[in-house]
């Protein structure tokens, strides 16, 4: 007999798939001289990978003009300029029936897995602390805008699931999920074959506590168990490289010294095979910190030096400085009412002797 659960569910990604399943989404690129116009599905068709701004429609062009001895042109001369469109209704099928019905079909989906015997819909909503502590970076200052019809799927779901909504004002979905997956795993004394929950999830970031996860966007993979180890080694790597997506930038990098200790290829930043490389072969979740430290400690040093935030705001930091900045940001709460505290008693918690004598 199957064993059954309670799904708790991140169900910020839900809401965005959802409202996106009407979105049509294009660039149009004008040159800045000429004011000549042409729309592309996404800029990627036009100049290639955003970065190397060496391929696609662009490069071809290029290749043309070489080809008769002409100037090639520059990808900055260029505007690039986001176009997006709900797309038409078809018959009396609006764009809102089918985005609400997209959610729904979701919610479906994972109730009726045979490991589900409930489901409790997680959903955090307003500005939370994590806006107000950044100081390297501002906070999620580079996520794109919301889909147009996300409040379309938003209200629908407030309605069509409040006996299943678990809410908090000021506070994040994915804090909320991390709360409920860790009462799950204290009810279970630490041990997967007690659990009664399950984390429905595809964002990392909760990735970093023992649990039973299930991605709804790989559920061939069925129910994947992380165990403590797999957690701490999570968490390890997000502390190195950081978080894209929510614009927490991590360590910089590695100092030459640490690239050839881990026998890491050298990279001029440090992205997530290099974070990965550094904490894989730890034993222990204490070890995964020994190491993270380390490389904190390596790069930044025990001095405290001069740090000017985003905001033009003088302090002096060391590396625990710098690290404890990155723990409050990435550390999901196990207890939405209480702050994380500061990564010194994490370290603590976990033996790890950061204090040089």
């Amino acid at each position: 007999m199957t064993k059954k659960y309670t799904a708790i569910i991140d169900v910020d990604t839900l809401i965005i798939h959802s409202a996106l399943a009407v979105q049509q989404s294009s660039v149009i690129v004008r040159h800045k001289d000429t004011g000549w116009t042409r729309e592309f599905p996404n800029q990627t068709e036009f100049f290639g990978h955003y970065l190397k701004k060496d391929g696609g429609w662009l490069a071809d062009l290029n290749s043309k003009k070489a080809e008769k001895g002409l100037e090639c042109v520059s990808p900055d001369a260029f505007e690039i300029i986001s176009k997006i469109e709900i797309i038409p209704a078809v018959g009396d099928v609006t764009p809102e029936v089918v985005v609400k019905g997209r959610f729904k079909n979701k919610i479906e989906f994972i109730a009726n897995q045979p490991w589900c015997k409930d489901f409790k819909i997680c959903f955090g909503q307003g500005k939370n602390f994590r806006y107000d502590i950044a100081e390297t970076v501002p906070y999620k200052n580079e996520r794109p805008e919301k889909p147009l019809l996300y409040d379309v799927v938003k209200d629908y779901m407030l309605w069509k699931y409040k006996e299943h909504l678990i809410s908090a004002d000021g506070v994040e979905t994915d804090d909320i999920v991390a709360e409920r997956l860790w009462d799950g795993w204290m009810r279970a004394k630490r041990q997967h074959d007690n659990l009664d929950v399950v984390g429905v999830f595809i964002d990392k970031d909760l990735a970093q506590f023992p649990c039973l996860q299930f991605n709804f966007d790989k559920p061939e993979l069925g129910l994947i168990k992380i165990e403590a180890l797999d957690a701490a080694k999570n968490l390890g790597a997000q502390f190195l490289m950081g978080d894209t997506i929510d614009t927490i930038p991590g360590l910089p990098t590695l100092t030459p010294e640490l690239f050839k200790k881990y026998g890491l290829r050298k990279t001029k930043g440090l992205g997530e095979k290099t974070a990965r490389g550094v904490v894989e072969g730890s034993s222990t979740p204490k070890e995964v910190f020994e190491r993270v430290v380390e490389a904190y400690r390596e790069y930044y040093g025990e001095d405290k030096l001069p740090f000017e935030n985003y905001k033009g705001e003088k302090s002096e930091r060391n590396w625990l400085d710098h690290m404890n900045e990155m723990y409050r940001l990435l550390r999901m709460r196990t207890d939405i009412t209480k702050d994380v505290g500061h990564v010194s008693e994490f370290l603590n918690k976990l033996g790890v002797n950061y204090v040089r004598s």
